[in-house]
């Protein structure tokens, strides 16, 4: 809400604070104070662009439209394949080359083979080295010249003269190499990775705030456009696209990762993990009076003597201890370096309709698990489970939050949801939201809808919008404890511990347990 995050971002400054002014009975309020009520959405219009330009929002925003090369509001509301766009029919145009029509490209069947993911090992792993491909994907379309332009197709007048060197990807499709042919995406891409590196070279020279700042915003800016070509290359509606480029991209992706884990297994590292473009390596720290030093030390020379071009190795994080309970895409470590976190990746910490009581819960049971001390991490699920499931959890610890879309119908002055949903009927965030009007409050679509659920057991579920001015006093403790179970059960099979045993406070046990 504008109340909890102005009070989020202006701690100590009551000018910078949302009003106490009851919306819902706004009749009222005019009647009894109408300076107030004034003052009240002079405030409200104002502090939507005051958190706006605390966070940045705008600085970002007109760092993307001038790395891109398009007007703010395109930068802010415009599509990722416009603000390519922008960069690639610019270089068409100066190179001589037809820009195709939108919508032109083959169309896309089936998905794409993404990254490649490595089986997890299930259980805690101490001294973990985490090695990543800089700018995998850019660096994989500079390095192997992957282009439209490049593709040799078998109707193409186009075509590589006798002794050329190409490049063939492991899915069989043909790249002119550069000398015959450089790229349009390759160069763009090059020209990109200058210009970040000038920026990050600004921001290490910067003398004063303003200078650092905004060499940050220009070279993230940057990031964000290298890495968006892949996303819009690998589609099935970009003008300058074909599906052999995203399958090439990613089949080198995947020969370059299997190739690297393939060649530390030869040398008896141990790797724990590694997805898309990041190794977990287990450091051998056996009879090392210094761990962490040993770790940093092997992080550095692994990725210096692994990388090779289009395809560099870089240190990028070292943990003290690494847990997952054996899914790919889910894990936990406690970092030190370069600084001291927790990393959650893939569990409902991470989550947006989590809720505060889950995620709170979950981060002080991995500080147990990373500790190794498993009787602990299950003490605290069980606890925590039978708080939420006998009520005495406060209700501000159990609020969910989903986005809601709508539209305003002007004939019958009214908000519609059907063009948006199927069965709005059925969507939480949709009742939620007309609650929230039939109080008289705003509904911005888009916006999320604060509920806390107080009764899982009819269908539809029966849930109640949060107020800060009229909060809810009631909730389910059963759908809460259940979601809390599911949550935790994850990570406590790891243990011997299911969700329903967590539920039950207790493990049953068989003759085969003994």
């Amino acid at each position: 809400t504008l109340k909890f995050v102005s009070a989020l971002l202006f701690p100590d400054d009551e000018d910078m604070q949302k009003m106490d002014v009851d919306a819902s009975k706004m009749d009222e309020e005019w009647a009894a104070r109408p300076d107030v009520v004034i003052e009240y959405c002079l405030r409200d219009a104002e502090l939507p662009l005051d958190i706006m330009h605390k966070i940045q929002a705008f600085r970002r925003k007109e760092a993307v439209a001038a790395v891109a090369k398009v007007p703010l509001d395109t930068s802010a509301n415009g599509t990722t394949s416009q603000l390519i766009d922008s960069l690639v029919i610019r270089m068409a145009d100066r190179t001589a080359i037809g820009v195709p029509l939108t919508g032109s490209a083959d169309k896309k069947e089936g998905q794409i083979t993404g990254g490649y993911v490595h089986d997890v090992e299930a259980g805690l792993h101490p001294w973990v080295a985490i090695l990543d491909f800089k700018s995998m994907y850019p660096s994989i379309m500079i390095g192997k010249n992957i282009c439209y332009t490049t593709r040799i197709g078998e109707g193409s007048t186009d075509q590589p003269v006798d002794g050329e060197e190409i490049y063939t990807s492991p899915t069989g499709a043909k790249f002119r190499n550069e000398k015959g042919r450089r790229g349009m995406v390759p160069t763009l891409l090059e020209d990109l990775m200058s210009q970040r590196d000038v920026h990050k070279a600004g921001m290490r020279s910067a003398k004063d705030d303003a200078k650092r700042s905004y060499h940050d915003q220009m070279q993230y800016a940057v990031k964000i456009l290298m890495n968006s070509f892949y996303g819009v290359f690998a589609s099935g509606f970009y003008r300058f696209t074909h599906r052999q480029l995203g399958e090439s991209i990613t089949a080198w992706a995947r020969q370059n990762i299997k190739t690297i884990i393939h060649k530390l297994g030869e040398e008896g590292q141990h790797v724990v993990y590694s997805d898309t473009d990041s190794i977990f390596v287990k450091t051998p720290v056996e009879g090392v009076e210094n761990p962490e030093e040993a770790m940093i030390e092997f992080g550095h020379s692994t990725a210096e003597r692994f990388s090779e071009e289009s395809a560099e190795l870089e240190f990028e994080t070292g943990m003290s201890v690494f847990f997952s309970h054996g899914a790919k895409k889910r894990y936990v470590g406690q970092v030190v370096w370069p600084e001291e976190k927790m990393m959650i990746k893939g569990y409902e910490t991470q989550r947006t309709d989590s809720f505060r009581y889950l995620t709170d819960g979950m981060k002080q049971m991995f500080r147990h698990v990373l500790a190794d001390d498993s009787d602990a991490a299950i003490n605290l699920a069980i606890d925590t489970i039978a708080a939420a499931k006998s009520g005495s959890v406060p209700i501000k610890d159990l609020i969910m939050s989903k986005s809601c879309k709508g539209r305003w119908d002007k004939k019958r002055a009214k908000w519609d949801f059907t063009k948006d949903y199927a069965n709005p009927d059925s969507m939480i965030q949709v009742r939620a939201a007309r609650a929230l009007i039939n109080k008289g409050l705003p509904f911005t679509p888009g916006m999320k809808i604060a509920y806390i659920v107080t009764n899982a057991r009819q269908r539809p579920m029966e849930i109640e919008p949060w107020l800060e001015e009229d909060p809810v006093l009631n909730y389910d403790g059963q759908f809460y404890a259940d979601r809390l179970a599911t949550a935790f059960g994850r990570v406590t099979e790891a243990f011997n511990w299911n969700a329903k045993e967590l539920l039950a406070g207790n493990r049953q046990t068989s003759l085969f347990s003994f």
